[in-house]
C-alpha cells in the first residue's frame, strides 16, 4: 500500500485554479519578492496529518479520508463557479470540503490547536479533574475506574506533548462537521470579479465575517447568526454561504473585491496566490498578512 509523506495542507486541485496561463501560481509572502510556483510545491508538508498514540500509527487514515472530501468536491466546482443547484447529497459534499478546508491548515494548528493544547495541559493539572470527567461520563451513562482515566488522560497529555499535530488532527473530524452543519444552513451564492479584477486565495482560505451594528467584523465564528464565509474557487469567482437577509451581486463592485481580497490577506497565515504579479497585492500582503490571528481577534474559544 503506498504511504503518502508529502501531504498537501491546500488541495492542489483548489490551487490549480489560481495559476496564470503558463500553469504557475505567482506566490506572496510579507517583506519578500513576489515568486513563481508550481501548485503541487506549495502548502505540502511532510506527515502533517499524521501522529501515534498508544504505539498506534495514523498511516495516512486522515490523509486518506481528506483526499476522498477532495475528489467529491471536484466534481462539484463546477457546477459551483455557474451557479447550479446542488441535491442534499452534492450541497453536503460540498459544505463537507469547505469546512475541511479551514480546519486542516497551519494555521488552525499553530493559532488554535495549540492553544486548545496549552489549556487542556493546565486542565489536567487541577486535583478535581479526573473526579470531575469520571462524573460527567457517568451522567452520559458510561462508568470509568479513576485509575483507568488517570492513564488514558497521561497517554493523551504525552501524546500532545510530543507531537503538534496530535489535538489538530483528531479534532479535525469533528471540526469539519460542526462547521459544514453551520455552512448548509445558509443561503449560497457565486460572486464573480469584475472584467480585469481578481480574487486572491491563500493558504487559510476560508475566510469569515459577522455584520454588527451595519459593520463587518472579521474572523466571526461559524457558529454565530450573522456570519458570512466566504471561499474563492477561481480569481474569477468567490462561493459564499451566508445569513439569507444579506443582499449579494451578481458581479461585484471594484471596492467589493478590493475590500474581500484585504480580508482574504488578513486571514493568510504564511502566503498569499494570485494568477498575476502586482504591486499592489505586494503592498496589501506586507501590511495586512496574518493581522487576523486565531485565539486572540478571532475564533476565541471558551475559557472553559
Amino acid at each position: 500500500m503506498k504511504f503518502t509523506r508529502k501531504e498537501h495542507i491546500i488541495p492542489r486541485m483548489l490551487l490549480e485554479q489560481f495559476t496564470a496561463s503558463d500553469g504557475m501560481l505567482c506566490v506572496y509572502a510579507k517583506g519578500k519578492d513576489p515568486r513563481r510556483s508550481k501548485p503541487e510545491n506549495e502548502c505540502v508538508e511532510r506527515d502533517f496529518f499524521e501522529f501515534e498514540l498508544r504505539g498506534k500509527k495514523t498511516n495516512n487514515s486522515y490523509e486518506k479520508w481528506l483526499s476522498r472530501i477532495e475528489a467529491n468536491a471536484a466534481a462539484m466546482l463546477e457546477a459551483i463557479i455557474h451557479r447550479k443547484i446542488l441535491n442534499n447529497q452534492e450541497a453536503q459534499i460540498w459544505a463537507t470540503f469547505v469546512a475541511s478546508l479551514f480546519g486542516r491548515t497551519r494555521k488552525v494548528r499553530t493559532q488554535i490547536s495549540e492553544l486548545m493544547t496549552q489549556r487542556f495541559g493546565k486542565q489536567v493539572e487541577h486535583p478535581d479533574f479526573i473526579q470531575d470527567l469520571q462524573l460527567s461520563l457517568l451522567k452520559q451513562g458510561e462508568f470509568h475506574y479513576a485509575e483507568d482515566l488517570k492513564r488514558a488522560v497521561t497517554e493523551i497529555r504525552a501524546a500532545m506533548d510530543a507531537s503538534p499535530n496530535f489535538y489538530h488532527v483528531s479534532a479535525l473530524p469533528n471540526r469539519v462537521r460542526f462547521i459544514s452543519e453551520s455552512i448548509l444552513t445558509r443561503a449560497w451564492h457565486t460572486i464573480e470579479a469584475p472584467d480585469d479584477h481578481y480574487f486572491l486565495i491563500s493558504d487559510c482560505p476560508v475566510v469569515t465575517y459577522e455584520v454588527r451594528d451595519g459593520k463587518p467584523y472579521p474572523g466571526a465564528g461559524f457558529g454565530k447568526e450573522n456570519t458570512a464565509v466566504l471561499l474563492p474557487v477561481s480569481p474569477k469567482h468567490l462561493f459564499v454561504a451566508s445569513p439569507h437577509h444579506f443582499n449579494w451581486r451578481t458581479v461585484a463592485t471594484i471596492s467589493g473585491v478590493t475590500n474581500i481580497n484585504r480580508l482574504i490577506v488578513q486571514f493568510a497565515h504564511r502566503n498569499v496566490y494570485a494568477n498575476i504579479q502586482s504591486e499592489e497585492i505586494r503592498a496589501l500582503v506586507d501590511t495586512e498578512i496574518d493581522t487576523v490571528v486565531f485565539g486572540k481577534n478571532a475564533f476565541i474559544p471558551p475559557t472553559s
